[in-house]
Parts: C-alpha cells; structure tokens; sequence
C-alpha cells in the first residue's frame, strides 16, 4: 500500500515573516528600539493578519475539525482521514503558528521596555500574551506535542515538550492576558477611538480561552503520558468555570433573542453575543484575488446553493459533508427553531416530492451572506462574507455546564440552568434526567453539538471530553488507549520543522506508516 502525506502549505513570502524553528537566534538586541505606541499596535496587527491568512490556508488542507464534523456522508478522502486510515496520514507545517509567537514576544518585549504609561503597556502586554496563548492552544488541538518558545529561539535544537507542558505554559500566559487587559468597551487605539472589531484581544476574550485551555487540560489526562498525569484536574475545572462566569457575568456579552439571529447577526461578525472573531467580511479586495475561494471556516465543506448562485440544488450532493432531513428531524424535535434556522427551507426540502433534487439531504444555511465578484461575464459566488467566529456566548455558556457536571455536587443545578439557558432561546425541551440515561454531561455534549452545528467545535468537545469510541468514526474506535498517548488524535509534523533542528521527534502514532 503506498502511504503519502497530505500537508498544510505555509506562503512565506505573503507574511514576510521567517521560520522561527530554523533556529535562528532571536535576543532583544535583534528587536531594535521601534518602541513607540504605534510600533505596537501594527506588532499586534501583524500577528492578526497571520492568524487570518494561516487560517485559511489551514482549513484549505484539513485542519483537525474534519475527524468530528457532524455529518452522515463524507467525501472519500476525508472518509480515509476520519478513520485513522494510514493511507491518508494529515501532516502540517506549523510555522505559520512560530511566526505568530515570534511577533508576539516582540510585542511583549518592546511593551515591556516602552515609555508609555502603564495602562497603555498593559494593553500591549496583554494583546502579546494572548496572541500567545491562543496559538499555543491552536497546536496543542491540532498537533499536541510541539516545541515550546517562552521568550526567546535558542540558538540550538530544541526537542518538543510534552502536550502537558504546552498548556501548562499557555494557561500561564492566558492568565497573564487576563490579569493586563481591560475590557472591549475600555480599548482604545493610539489615536484615541474605540476599538471597532471583536478581533481585538480584550479581557473577555483572554477569559474564553483561559477556560478552554484549562478545560482541554483536566479532559485530555486520559491521553497525556503516564509521567505527566500528576495533575488535580479538578483545580482546572473549578478554574476553567471561573473564567466561563466571568464572561457569562460581565454583561459585555448577551445571546441574540433567537436561532434566525444567529445566523443573521452572530455569524456575521460584530454582534453582542460575539467574543472573539477574525475579521474577514468585506475584506477580500484589501487581502487580493489569490485568497477570494480558500475556505476560513467549515461553511463551504457544508453549503453551496442557495448561497452559491450558481450552483443548483442537485449540485449539494457533492459537497464535504451532508446530513440528511431524517437526521435533522431526529436532532430538532418539532418546536426547535434552530432547524429552520440553521437549514435553507427545511420542510419544504424534506418533502417526499423533492427527494430525487435533494437526494434526501437538508441544505445548510448557517452562513447567510456571500462575497461575489464580478468578471465581466457575470457575478458569481467567491466566499463566505462573514467574519470567522472563534468564540461566542453560547459556547461559553455551555462549556460552563461542562465544567459544573464535572465537578458535580453542589455544581449541578448550575449545570442544567446553563443547558436549559440555551434551550430556552432555541424553544426546545428543557432538561429532564430521563435523557441520555440521566448522563447530564452526555446532554451537554449533545447540546454543544446541536447549538455549534457545523461550527467546527465537535472534534474538539469529543476528545476532551472522552467520547472518541462512541463519536468518532470506526478507526478511532477501535484505537487503543496507547495510541490516544502516542498521538493518533492529531497532526503528523511536516517536514519544514525538521531543518536544523536534530532533536525534532515525528508523532510517535503517525511514525509507524512513514
């Protein structure tokens, strides 16, 4: 059988930044005395224009989410993939993700060394450490194992650590984000205006992932290596729930009144349920033609018409994922608005009469709004329009639920109140103990799964929360718990962070059909 490797592209000449795992040594000598406020702000401005183009080049190859995403048909290859099959082996150059925490550090530091006065240097500061911690948990998701750079490159190779210690070191700068950033509605640019874009780092975001990184730590000691298991991952959930009720409390953030705004206003980008996002709606001019058809989110592994004007309805087939009415039916009970929502004209889509057009699938219309350009022979269909939504209240609120059913006790009513929170705003039914067996965190989990339909979170929630032999498809479930250990949930590591670097490791589970 003949084994290849699909890797993830990195376009260095586009972000004009270099390797940092070539090991070129990087001191505060190298960083020069560009320390004026607005030297900082287009340090952290940089590093968002990374995380957006290495997003898209990201999703364009196969990030992670695919293994999870909910859907009863799949395309081939990502059928291989989605079954651990050795014929497909997902790789991934992370060098884009260094060069993110390389402006970072430089952001850090010449913050730290500024003459600005502290509530500006803290802003900078806290902007630097979470631009950090968010992509050190971005390579924790996708390839576990990765080497770890505090402030500085050594100038010689440098071995990975241990998954453990990555989030060890991201919780402490997450924490660090939190303690210096003010909220969103206290930002100010260096011309005095307030800040306009929910890409901005800001305490509320800083607690978002601050909760997901202490939650994916006390859910993934079932895979951590038996040396690294020495962890009260009680603590971690206690502090992850802290940091949810933050978020949940501050009143910053509110959920939209019902599922269609979700879709309309959430997804959009810029709404009050909205936490954290990458900017990309009506930029497509400013980022240039070569970007206009790369993917940024799951949405077009899932639509295509009616938000393609040019596709027919028959054309959906072909799409990455589908899920099909009878699902939809089964995962939206009568009187759960986000079925209309979520699916283009589902009952009429679902009718006995229009099964030979849909082939008995629904028509996800979670994303509403397209970027077209127009060429001259006509306008048509380019990309999704909206912003990429990191973070919303919805999630957080149910990550809440998951922290409290964990910690049970006292915790649990809390729990449900969160589960029915959203449920409510969906008009679905309300919690019973009669569900799942009485498992409240099986509910929780199927709660996150219909709410973050097609979000990209599903993956994600199943490996933290353990339920890959129930959840996944049939090669996760017939891995065993040392292959959980050695690496099978993620990314082979590409061959670019081998150079120069001796002490470089492959993924132990990935190794073994190389």
């Amino acid at each position: 059988m003949r084994y290849f490797i699909i890797l993830i592209t990195s376009i260095w000449f586009l972000v004009g930044c270099e390797d940092l795992l070539d090991m070129e040594p990087k001191n505060s000598l190298t960083y020069g005395n560009s320390m004026t406020e607005k030297e900082l702000e287009a340090s952290v401005r940089g590093a968002q224009a990374i995380i957006r183009t290495y997003m898209m080049m990201h999703y364009n190859n196969g990030s992670n989410y695919v293994n999870g995403s909910y859907a009863d048909e799949v395309e081939y290859a990502l059928s291989l993939r989605r079954n651990l099959d050795p014929q497909v082996i997902p790789g991934g150059d992370w060098g884009q993700q260094y060069n993110v925490i390389s402006v970072a550090n430089r952001t850090i530091y010449l913050a730290k060394h500024s003459d600005l006065d502290q509530d500006r240097k803290n802003l900078y500061l806290g902007q630097g450490c979470f631009l950090k911690a968010f992509i050190y948990y971005d390579l924790l998701k996708e390839w576990g194992e990765c080497v770890l750079i505090k402030d500085e490159v050594e100038p010689e190779p440098v071995a990975k650590s241990p998954w453990t210690e990555i989030a060890d070191y991201a919780i402490e700068v997450a924490q660090e984000a939190v303690d210096a950033l003010p909220d969103f509605s206290e930002i100010k640019d260096s011309k005095g205006q307030f800040a306009r874009y929910k890409s901005t780092p800001c305490k509320g975001a800083a607690n978002a992932l601050l909760a997901h990184l202490c939650a994916w730590k006390a859910g993934g000691k079932y895979f951590a290596r038996e040396d690294q298991r020495n962890y009260d991952e009680r603590e971690l959930w206690l502090r992850a729930e802290r940091a949810c009720s933050w978020v949940i409390d501050s009143s910053i953030y509110q959920l939209v009144s019902s599922p269609e705004e979700v879709c309309t206003e959430v997804m959009v980008g810029g709404s009050k349920e909205s936490i954290f996002e990458s900017v990309y709606k009506d930029q497509w001019v400013e980022m240039g033609g070569m970007w206009e058809a790369l993917k940024f989110n799951p949405a077009k592994d899932y639509e295509n018409w009616p938000i393609n004007n040019l596709a027919m309805p028959s054309d959906n087939e072909w799409n990455a994922f589908n899920i099909k009415t009878t699902t939809v039916q089964e995962m939206f009970p009568d009187g759960d608005l986000r079925k209309d929502a979520y699916f283009y004209k589902f009952e009429e889509m679902a009718h006995p009469d229009s099964v030979e057009i849909t082939h008995g699938f629904a028509y996800p219309y979670k994303w509403r709004y397209g970027y077209y350009k127009d060429d001259g022979w006509g306008k048509y269909w380019r990309n999704i329009n909206q912003n990429k939504i990191w973070w919303r209240l919805a999630d957080i609120i149910l990550l809440r639920a998951e922290c409290r059913a964990r910690l049970g006790g006292e915790y649990v009513a809390g729990a449900i109140e969160d589960l029915n929170t959203i449920r409510r705003r969906a008009n679905a039914k309300l919690y019973s103990s009669s569900e799942y067996g009485g498992d409240l965190r099986y509910a929780i989990f199927k709660e996150r799964e219909k709410e973050l339909l097609m979000e990209g979170y599903r993956y994600y929630d199943v490996i933290r929360n353990g339920y890959v032999r129930t959840e996944l498809e049939e090669g996760f479930r017939k891995a065993s718990d040392q292959d959980f250990i050695d690496g099978c949930f993620f990314n082979a590591i590409g061959s670019g962070a081998f150079s120069k670097n001796t002490l470089m490791r492959q993924n132990s589970y990935w190794l073994r059909y190389m």
